[in-house]
């Protein structure tokens, strides 16, 4: 039930970014305003991703994701009702917010009922509601919008999508876990970041986040690329995205029970390996007879990559920090993940308009973001490894 809810939630999210751009210059001609609406979407989530811990744990977790669900789907209705630049802004705040909170708030339910030597198989399966919307959602929400430009009409779409996640999660079951009742001299109450995020979590999120950068260039410009530097078209384009999807589910399925079996290890290096290899081949691609297979060749990589790393990384977070503080491990996990999606967006997006053309633009960053690929393997491998962690967690 947490699984299908952030399911609805993140089919939503990415009809409304793959349309809200379009939307802002279909109706106030406007670029910068779409580009407003993503940075006060990821301003919210960012912002729940850290505050949210305490608050899951007070108002529950399943009444969060039900009461964040509307409020997301609220919010989406205003964009309808109200079409105005301070209320759409105002709306994608709103959105971020249900975001960060609708997503730690599952992430924590499936912590808490998946055993520690089933988690990596836990998170891979809660993973699946991102690789189905990344494939179904945009071609969904262009779908609906039509080449009539009917937004409305996939508005309201989304609006329904969310609140069908409200409904799976007032259906989510469980036994929530027991928070530590009592503190000792040598344990004193947590306070400021402390009690906010888990400290035993902040390794694999950061190390996340540095992975992140490494293929963020992907995410942001693949669809650019692939338009000024191989002449391909949208649809085109779209089977990137599909291809990409398909592979992230093929491993989500799998690679959990693979991870929980043969260590973590095993889907953390060749994840890193198939980012990288993605990265080397779109450095020298050029327009060709092979061009377009080779793109697609990218998609399947990395959809390996991102599957194989993000719920691995996750699942590390969760199990190695105490049990009652899964919460503020999920939200140590999103809140650097997210922070990371702005930061790492913002960096590239400077180096290539300081390139001296487009090309040496793209061949600079994905060059770049091979090392910091690398920095991020080896960082798996020293730090990452059972061996070292439990090392520290007997230190601890």
């Amino acid at each position: 039930m947490a699984t299908m809810s952030v399911l609805c939630l993140n089919v939503s999210t990415q009809m409304l970014n793959t349309t809200l751009s379009p939307f802002a210059a279909f109706l106030w001609g406007s670029k910068t305003m779409g580009g407003l609406l993503t940075s006060f979407f990821n301003v919210g989530s960012i912002l729940m991703a850290l505050l949210s811990a305490p608050l899951i744990e007070a108002f529950g977790k399943k009444r969060s994701i039900v009461s964040f669900s509307l409020l997301y789907g609220a919010s989406t209705l205003l964009f309808v009702l109200m079409p105005k630049e301070h209320i759409t802004l105002l709306a994608r705040l709103l959105q971020g917010v249900a975001k960060g909170v609708i997503t730690v708030a599952c992430s924590s339910v499936i912590a808490d009922v998946t055993p520690d030597e089933q988690m990596n198989e836990g998170m891979g399966l809660f993973g699946l509601g991102s690789a189905f919307a990344m494939a179904f959602g945009p071609m969904l929400a262009l779908h609906m919008v039509g080449a009539n430009d009917r937004y409305d009409r996939m508005f309201l779409i989304c609006a329904a999508v969310v609140a069908c996640g409200a409904l799976f999660g007032a259906f989510v079951k469980y036994t929530p876990v027991k928070r530590a009742a009592r503190r000792t001299a040598e344990k004193p109450p947590r306070e400021g970041l402390s009690r906010l995020l888990e400290k035993r979590a902040l390794l694999p999120s950061i190390n996340y986040t540095v992975f992140f950068a490494a293929f963020a260039c992907i995410l942001v410009f693949s669809s650019v690329y692939a338009q000024e530097m191989l002449g391909l078209s949208p649809s085109q384009i779209s089977m990137f995205y599909v291809a990409a999807a398909a592979a992230m589910l093929v491993v989500r399925l799998f690679g959990g029970k693979l991870a929980d079996r043969y260590g973590e290890l095993v889907m953390i290096v060749p994840g890193h390996l198939c980012i990288a290899a993605a990265l080397a081949i779109f450095i020298p691609l050029k327009s060709g007879p092979a061009t377009y297979p080779l793109f697609l060749l990218c998609g399947v990589l990395y959809g390996i990559g991102n599957a194989s790393v993000l719920p691995t990384m996750n699942a590390i977070a969760v199990v190695d920090s105490p049990k009652e503080r899964s919460s503020e491990a999920n939200a140590t996990f999103y809140f650097t993940m997210d922070f990371g999606i702005l930061f790492s967006s913002s960096v590239f997006g400077k180096v290539m308009d300081l390139a001296p053309s487009a090309a040496a633009g793209y061949r600079i960053t994905y060059g770049c973001s091979i090392g910091i690929c690398a920095v991020s393997l080896l960082i798996s491998v020293v730090f990452l490894n059972r061996r070292a962690r439990e090392k520290r967690r007997g230190r601890e």
